[in-house]
């Protein structure tokens, strides 16, 4: 059963890393730019402002970094260093068959040593759902369009051959729970805020 998963995810990887072109890699690359999209983060915290009371969104702004800076912990230095998981682009076999995208003349681009979970599935998906779970009631498109976001960020670390579809999967689980957990917190929080308030 594990020989089976692992050659499916091996398989999966190659369908997505072998569909590639030289305009979608550099696409791909700029997706996979967790700075690229720091515009959209600051428009997302905007909207939360606008809609919120200045305590609720303080609140929120604090457990959102909170939840953030705890997935990306997780993930890269406590999962990633305990499962010890090289990733496909490190793999001896799977490696020298996978398409890599060339940052510059002579280098590719291939990740750090480990790979599960993934890091950049980790922090979109808690980022996508904390503000799904923020702003769902107010915006009525922001839940499609923010996991389609997260889904986007996730795949092109599959074209890239640096992570596993397993990966993939591990991350989006970790992020998404952290998020809830977080969006739990806010609740109990403002919650009590309110009920001190009104008393």
């Amino acid at each position: 059963m594990i020989e089976w998963v692992e050659q499916f995810d091996h398989q999966l990887l190659l369908f997505i890393n072998h569909a590639h072109a030289p305009w979608l890699d550099q696409i791909m690359w700029s997706i996979s730019n967790k700075f690229v999209w720091f515009p959209l983060y600051l428009i997302l915290f905007i909207l939360v402002y606008l809609k919120y009371s200045w305590k609720h969104a303080l609140i929120f702004t604090l457990l959102g970094f909170a939840a953030v800076g705890l997935a990306d912990f997780t993930a890269t230095f406590g999962i990633k260093e305990v499962v010890a998981r090289y990733r496909p682009s490190h793999h001896p076999i799977l490696g020298p068959q996978l398409h890599f995208y060339e940052f510059k003349p002579g280098e590719w681009y291939k990740g750090g040593q480990y790979g599960f979970v993934s890091g950049h599935a980790t922090n979109s998906f808690v980022i996508a759902w904390m503000f799904i779970l923020q702003l769902r009631h107010k915006f009525k498109y922001i839940t499609p369009f923010l996991l389609i976001w997260a889904i986007v960020v996730c795949y092109s670390r599959m074209y890239l051959g640096v992570h596993y579809p397993s990966d993939i999967i591990g991350g989006t689980i970790l992020g998404t729970a952290i998020a809830f957990l977080f969006h739990w917190m806010y609740r109990l929080i403002t919650t009590r805020i309110s009920k001190v308030a009104n008393n």
